[in-house]
């Protein structure tokens, strides 16, 4: 037997080994896919110097991790008004995000944009626990109009396994 011929054996045997440790042990994604809430304000009627605030509680599945959140507002671009969208938890008093908005023409509303929390963190939420959306818009105009709602995404991934 020529020195080749054990190198050649060699790397036939090392092949299957891996072959074999590949097949035997199985994949695992290194991060789960992010699942995605939505909540979703309706369009009102608003009257100069009126403030609508309007909130929505959402409870979690399980036990999650908030990663990041999406809010849009729907309001006019041709009205005056002062409005802001937070995601906070209630029961602790801690906000998890904040997003303020100040319009007056020509502006145009602000498209959306997406906020995330630094690598590596997420915000703990329990399951049990809630998450509330606070949407407040007042009209600081002369002028009535429709606020057309409010949208907010909440990008999450479940504790287990992370």
């Amino acid at each position: 037997m020529k020195q080749r011929d054990l190198l050649i054996g060699a790397g036939i045997v090392l092949l299957l080994a891996v072959g074999v440790v590949r097949l035997a042990v199985p994949d695992r994604s290194r991060i789960r896919p992010i699942s995605i809430e939505g909540f979703e304000i309706k369009s009102e009627r608003i009257d100069p110097g009126q403030t609508v605030t309007r909130e929505l509680p959402w409870n979690p599945p399980d036990d999650i991790y908030v990663m990041g959140w999406n809010p849009y507002l729907g309001a006019p671009s041709d009205a005056k008004y002062d409005a802001d969208m937070i995601l906070f938890h209630p029961d602790r008093q801690t906000t998890v995000f904040i997003t303020g908005y100040r319009v007056s023409p020509p502006a145009s509303t602000d498209a959306w944009r997406f906020y995330s929390l630094p690598p590596h963190t997420g915000f703990l939420l329990r399951k049990g626990e809630r998450l509330v959306l606070r949407y407040r818009i007042s009209n600081t105009g002369a002028a009535s109009f429709e606020t057309k709602g409010a949208t907010a995404l909440v990008y999450f991934v479940p504790v287990a396994g992370n």
